[in-house]
């Protein structure tokens, strides 16, 4: 679509056994967004778009209650050659985080295939998952092919590429179906994709999309040279004017904003931005 648009977008609920994920900014066909107020809404934004599945990524805001499944994601050939989708590199900016909260990013060094399936038929994955030490403000990079998991007590922020390929490594007894064989084909065993705990996160650029907190104490400009911009507001309250349209903005919600319109962000703001 080539009109110029500015759009707060209301999310699709999952519910889960561990707690509940908004798919803030989706055009995928397991959760689709749609367009929260103005002329367009109740309108998918798949459907304003005419994107479809085609669109780059997807923003969720997870959270967990209890541990999610210790997972892996596969890269885009996998994915495409096997599941017909797109692979799944994220990342995570954590939002909430209950004293002492921990997240699995990684396995220990030395593992291959062979000797994580011994492993696992040992029932012994646990001894051998790499822990980090979460807070409010951190930032975490999980590129395919990282074993991870979202652990009890933490809410967050996700940016990710458009796709729901999840194998489960371990569910911790909870009885859900597990892939252990694809697992074990995609899992990054050396490291080489270098995930885990961004130090002092500004900003993130991989090969599927960007990822920036914005700050702003009193205004802040900018124009959409890429194919687009979106927000999730981390906190505060303030608005976001373009095209003689003015849109309030508060904690947790999500905007939308096309190619070529110049926007100003006015409030007392923290933003993660995404974009391609």
């Amino acid at each position: 679509m080539s009109k110029e648009l500015i759009l707060k977008l209301k999310p699709y609920l999952s519910e889960k056994i561990w707690g509940w994920e908004k798919w803030v900014l989706s055009c995928h066909e397991d959760g689709k967004c749609t367009i929260q107020e103005g002329i367009y809404e109740g309108q998918e934004l798949s459907e304003l778009l005419g994107c479809g599945n085609d669109f780059p990524i997807l923003n969720k805001i997870i959270k967990a209650e209890d541990k999610l499944s210790v997972q892996v994601h596969p890269d885009d050939d996998y994915a495409r050659r096997v599941e017909n989708a797109n692979g799944k590199t994220e990342c995570w900016y954590i939002l909430e985080a209950k004293e002492g909260a921990t997240l699995v990013s990684g396995i220990k060094k030395g593992l291959n295939k062979e000797k994580l399936r011994e492993i696992i038929k040992e029932d012994k994955l646990e001894d051998y998952l790499e822990r980090i030490n979460i807070k409010r403000g951190d930032f975490i990079y999980i590129p395919a092919g990282t074993v991870h998991a979202i652990e009890a007590g933490v809410k967050l922020i996700e940016v990710q590429q458009n796709s729901n390929i999840t194998y489960r490594l371990h569910d911790w007894g909870r009885g859900r179906e597990v892939h252990i064989e694809k697992s074990l084909d995609v899992i990054d065993y050396e490291g080489k994709n270098s995930g885990g705990k961004i130090d002092k996160f500004d900003k993130l650029e991989t090969p599927y999309f960007k990822v920036e907190k914005i700050i702003v104490h009193s205004n802040y400009v900018d124009k959409v040279n890429e194919s687009f911009h979106s927000y999730i507001v981390i906190s505060g309250e303030g608005v976001i004017k373009a095209n003689n349209v003015e849109i309030k903005l508060k904690e947790e919600e999500t905007i939308y904003i096309s190619k070529g319109v110049k926007y100003i962000l006015e409030g007392n703001m923290e933003l993660i931005k995404s974009s391609v």
